[in-house]
């Protein structure tokens, strides 16, 4: 008599059963964790100093990485799984000829980037990053086309293509591939969290190489670049804000429409369920991501500048600022538990 009531009751309630069950799955389901990366120049060595906490010490892993300019070399250590690469570059840089050379042609491009070229070409395994189980999306700006571009691991040239992600519009010559002129990503990264979002992750780490919070600065631009630098961090720093920003108000809607269904009756239920359904629902494309910041307090170095003391500082800053909101997102969750 109990099992034939137990019987009629999923068959009259499907969809309550349903409910349960995929509760059941989706609390079993494995996290998918992305990294995102922005560019900034040698302000990139706060990101390594942070991803030197979350890769060596905190052993955090990832599922996707994605990244423009200097967010894009930093990032091949963490795809590669071997991070070690990336902090003998920045632990070892002695001065800007380390990274970049004079350009005979200079109204092309102030600098060269032959001597970058060097270093990723030494540091970077191709095939350690192809095989590696992380997905890998950068992105650079077509000057012919008007229209960013993202490319992946599996792009030929790989060095050419990080190269163009790296061409810091000014200060180097766009890279030529296949006729068409490449310059640095953060350009049009209107949505720099996108091609995370589209591999499916849960979560994202945000690791910033310049204050998001707060754009104020303690020094006046002097020079042409510099004011071009200043207008360049300004303008990439306030997309990669807004596009957080955008994650976090879904993020708020998805937790309202989950909350008014965890109060509906079975009637209510099956509504929503088949409403959800529908190709016409709102929400149907939306699902709840965590975001994670990690971000400068202030800025310590300029995005062309080579001082070894400096690029240290920089570094034990994002080391500590990674520690910290790492440490505080653990207590967080203890609490929750």
């Amino acid at each position: 008599m109990i099992l034939q009531f137990r019987f009629i009751w999923i068959i009259k309630c499907p969809f309550v059963y349903y409910v349960r069950l995929k509760g059941v799955l989706m609390h079993n389901k494995k996290t998918k964790r992305g990294l995102l990366l922005p560019g900034g120049g040698t302000k990139g060595a706060f990101q390594a100093g942070a991803l030197k906490y979350i890769d060596k010490e905190l052993g955090r892993k990832y599922d996707a990485v994605s990244g423009f300019s200097i967010g894009a070399l930093n990032a091949i250590g963490i795809v590669q799984q071997d991070f070690d690469v990336v902090l003998d570059l920045w632990e070892n840089a002695k001065s800007i000829s380390d990274f970049f050379g004079g350009n005979i042609l200079f109204y092309k491009g102030l600098m060269s980037m032959k001597p970058l070229r060097k270093q990723i070409e030494q540091r970077m395994n191709i095939d350690k990053l192809r095989e590696s189980p992380i997905d890998f999306i950068f992105s650079t700006v077509d000057l012919q086309k008007g229209v960013l571009v993202e490319k992946d691991k599996f792009a030929s040239p790989l060095v050419d293509w990080l190269l163009a992600s790296c061409s810091i519009p000014g200060a180097f010559e766009p890279v030529e591939i296949d006729g068409h002129q490449f310059v640095d990503g953060g350009v049009l990264a209107t949505q720099p969290l996108a091609p995370l979002v589209r591999l499916g992750v849960d979560e994202i780490d945000v690791v910033a190489t310049r204050p998001l919070t707060n754009l104020r600065a303690k020094e006046k631009p002097e020079t042409i670049i510099e004011t071009a630098q200043r207008c360049l961090e300004l303008i990439q720093s306030e997309m990669v804000n807004i596009d957080i920003d955008r994650c976090r108000s879904i993020n708020e809607i998805v937790s309202k429409w989950g909350t008014m269904k965890g109060k509906g009756n079975i009637v209510e239920g099956i509504l929503f369920h088949f409403a959800e359904k529908s190709e016409d629902f709102p929400l149907r494309e939306y699902r709840h991501i965590e975001i994670t910041l990690v971000e400068p307090q202030e800025d310590f170095i300029d995005i062309l500048e080579f001082d070894q003391e400096k690029i240290k500082k920089t570094m034990e800053a994002g080391y500590s600022e990674a520690k910290a909101v790492f440490e505080k997102k653990a207590r967080e969750a203890e609490k929750k538990a």
